[in-house]
């Protein structure tokens, strides 16, 4: 049995891609049909299959199925044809049960990615993963700490290499992540210091007119400068700094 598969990545909830996933699914067989004709076969087409991956983190709540795009008459529906599409969530609260290992796994992995760290301390031990399985977890994540090349030369891959990989990578990204909130938080921090530095250069600005024009004043009665710094304390040169201040 010959069957092709259309694997389409989908990040957003997209309210055309029930239409958009019809479209994909009979351009393919308009184009195997016409390869067909060109080869003058008889045989009838194999069947062709999409699947929709969607790896963003809301739930997805557009149409699964034309039906719930498309008003539908009921003196017509018999004549409607109605496309449902086959949509995976790999993030959500979704759950499937695969009686393949190769598709579980396959599945696992991603969603791992996608939505929890694939190394936990309560983890399922995956052994040897078939590097076929991990190339479409490439091919769907493109996540770095899988290599083609190696997946290309091996049949298996020990995962527990695979998952020191993609703590090397997370360790990098978290440290990054780490340094921009360190910023962040500085320039936060010194924003705030900056408003009570401000505040307090304030008080001390608004502190020193005050004692500048108690001076003037005092001078205005005929105190002499001495007197005045021998009263509050302070020497002769600040307070004749003070009065000489615009």
């Amino acid at each position: 049995l010959y069957s092709a598969f259309i694997i389409e990545n989908q990040s957003y909830v997209d309210m055309s891609m029930v239409v958009r996933a019809a479209v994909y699914e009979f351009v393919a067989y308009e184009r195997m049909l016409k390869k067909s004709k060109k080869n003058k076969s008889k045989e009838k087409l194999p069947m062709v299959h999409i699947l929709v991956f969607y790896t963003g983190e809301r739930p997805w709540n557009a149409a699964r199925q034309l039906s719930e795009l498309v008003e539908v008459d009921e003196r017509f529906k018999s004549y409607f044809h109605d496309y449902q599409m086959n949509l995976i969530e790999i993030t959500g609260n979704t759950s499937y049960n695969f009686n393949e290992e190769d598709v579980y796994n396959l599945f696992y992995i991603c969603r791992s990615i996608y939505d929890q760290p694939i190394y936990e301390e309560k983890s399922n031990s995956f052994g040897l993963v078939k590097s076929s399985v991990l190339k479409v977890v490439k091919t769907l994540t493109d996540v770095e700490w899988l290599d083609l090349e190696e997946l290309e030369e091996k049949e298996d891959i020990e995962m527990c290499e695979a998952e020191k990989r993609w703590l090397e990578v997370k360790s990098k990204e978290w440290k990054a992540e780490g340094i921009e909130l360190g910023i962040k938080q500085g320039i936060e921090q010194g924003i705030e210091q900056g408003i009570e530095q401000g505040i307090e250069q304030g008080i001390e600005q608004g502190s020193e007119n005050n004692r500048k024009e108690m001076y003037q004043t005092m001078v205005d009665k005929g105190f002499s400068i001495s007197s005045i710094a021998s009263i509050f304390s302070v020497s002769e040169e600040s307070i004749e700094r003070l009065l000489m201040k615009a």
